[in-house]
């Protein structure tokens, strides 16, 4: 597992060396992954899904069957968060056993809008994620049931401008996942279009999930936390106060909003309100904190329904809704909440009414042929 990944470049290396022309690249110094073949325990890395800044994220095979798997860089405060999120996922639900179940097994099940969570080891374990020693450095790691779809960032390479009723639909949805959050008084601080994964209904509409659920920040965030939140956030979607933090004050629930409306935007505009992979960090960040004017979104037909004006609020620097759920009441405001999820049916449903069909049949063959022997009358 030599694999070095920069998450700016986007690029990766199997001898350990990266070298880019930007002089400001941070490759030299790029995020150890693993590759095609590699093992962690009993599971087979099959793909890279995604690598964030506290860890990456992939999928793999486990007994022959499908997994993800979610493994934290190697920091302390990476391995921290990822064992955090794990013990919030089991709190949420317990583990996905993998096991059908009869009755639930034959309705459409909808689909999840956060992780869930799958034993670390191959026999029960006290603990929700698990580690191993990889080459003499330990790995933390959490398994989780796989989702179809794509990354909303690959979404967008493909089509920049979502259609406006979907993306108010998809930031509305993702509030509704962040909910378990909020409840709890805890915060994201880290939302980006890299962790978010789009899948679509029978009727074409989108459904996000959210892949991380970030840093799960409250008041009682250690310094040491809250110092390793700035130095790995992405600049382009952080709030200017995060990027500036100095104390734990500084975490409200409003840096969540902003960085939904600043995901909002991205998809309505067509572009990102900021280029997050050509520029320094610290260059951005400064450019973050000192852009007072409202970002130009070029979509006079949305101005007239008021909402550039929701966005701009959603990423004002000084007026801004408290929270995800003021951003979704405005938004349902204009749009409705979400239409229901239509799932297709399990395969095994229609299994189920063939079998019940056939039993029919036979039934009712044979009650004919009894009846017709009885219009007979007995055998001479």
């Amino acid at each position: 597992m030599n694999n070095r990944y920069c998450e700016r470049c986007l690029r990766s290396t199997q001898d350990g060396n990266l070298w880019c022309q930007d002089r400001d690249c941070p490759a030299e110094a790029g995020l150890s992954i693993f590759k095609y073949g590699d093992y962690l325990g009993d599971m087979k890395i099959v793909k890279q899904i995604s690598v964030w800044r506290t860890a990456a994220l992939y999928e793999a095979e486990r007994g022959g069957q499908p997994v993800w798997v979610k493994i934290a860089h190697s920091d302390p405060e990476c391995e921290e968060r990822l064992k955090a999120e794990s013990a919030f996922l089991l709190q949420l639900a317990p583990y996905a056993t993998g096991k059908k179940t009869s009755g639930s097994s034959f309705r459409p099940k909808p689909r999840p809008l956060l992780p869930v969570l799958m034993q670390p080891y191959p026999t029960p374990s006290s603990r929700p994620y698990g580690e191993l020693s990889i080459a003499g450095i330990p790995r933390v790691f959490s398994v989780l049931t796989p989702l179809s779809g794509s990354l909303l960032r690959d979404i967008l390479l493909q089509v920049p401008q979502v259609w406006h009723y979907e993306a108010a639909w998809i930031i509305s949805s993702l509030t509704t996942a962040m909910h378990p959050l909020y409840s709890r008084n805890l915060m994201h601080l880290s939302l980006t279009p890299n962790i978010i994964m789009l899948d679509k209904d029978v009727e074409g509409h989108y459904r996000p999930a959210l892949l991380d659920l970030g840093w799960l920040a409250d008041a009682n965030t250690s310094p040491a936390k809250l110092s390793t939140l700035v130095n790995r956030s992405e600049p382009a979607y952080s709030a200017p106060e995060i990027s500036g933090a100095r104390s734990v004050s500084a975490l409200t629930p409003a840096a969540d909003a902003y960085s939904l409306g600043m995901i909002y935007y991205e998809m309505l505009a067509g572009k990102p309100g900021y280029e997050p992979v050509i520029r320094h960090d610290d260059d951005l960040r400064q450019l973050v904190m000192q852009n007072r004017a409202p970002l130009e979104m070029g979509r006079p037909e949305l101005a007239a329904a008021g909402v550039v004006q929701i966005v701009e609020k959603a990423i004002s620097p000084r007026v801004r809704y408290g929270s995800v759920d003021n951003l979704k009441q405005a938004l349902d405001g204009v749009y409705g909440k979400p239409l229901p999820e239509k799932r297709p049916v399990p395969l095994r449903f229609y299994a189920l009414i063939g079998l019940i069909g056939m039993i029919l049949l036979i039934i009712i063959v044979l009650a004919l042929i009894v009846a017709i022997q009885s219009t007979r009358g007995p055998l001479r």
